[in-house]
């Protein structure tokens, strides 16, 4: 399953990620991400003094570097709309995918909105789910009890 959060910059979209993955992990779920930079350009990257980070500047395509329990993979490549990049990625058999941005991308969405002009934008995108303002009061205890609806619905939890 693949759920999207959405929203302008500095809505809030990655703090409700975070407490999104924090609720999944605690009802057992396999979880993974992708985000979109969409701040345009290219995104920062490690420590070019680290090895791995030496092959890849000196031109390989990819480099990857496994360590006791995490593995971390860096890759030239164009720039992949979303379906193509969850299918070449997304390495772990998950129970869900959260998604941070792709606004265009055709999954089902929560969009994180400050004022109406923004609210009224973002439910214009396809399969808008919900819609939360963090500055609400009670706002993450209502999105809380929709997502576990949602995830009993979608047949992830009982």
């Amino acid at each position: 399953m693949i759920l999207q959060i959405v929203g302008y910059k500095n809505t809030g979209k990655t703090t409700l990620m975070r407490q999104t993955i924090k609720l999944l992990k605690s009802l057992g779920l396999k979880v993974a991400t992708v985000k979109n930079h969409g701040h345009g350009g290219e995104i920062t990257l490690q420590d070019s003094n680290v090895d791995h980070m030496k092959h890849f500047s000196a031109g390989a395509d990819q480099s990857i570097v496994q360590g006791e329990n995490y593995r971390q993979t860096v890759t030239h490549v164009a720039k992949q709309n979303l379906k193509e990049l969850i299918a070449e990625s997304v390495t772990i058999d998950s129970d869900i995918i959260l998604v941070e941005g792709f606004k265009d991308a055709p999954y089902d969405k929560v969009i994180v909105y400050h004022n109406q002009a923004d609210y009224h934008k973002l439910t214009q995108l396809s399969n808008v789910q919900y819609h939360i303002n963090l500055s609400e009061e009670m706002a993450y205890k209502q999105y809380e009890a929709w997502l576990l609806t949602f995830l009993r619905t979608k047949g992830l939890i009982r």
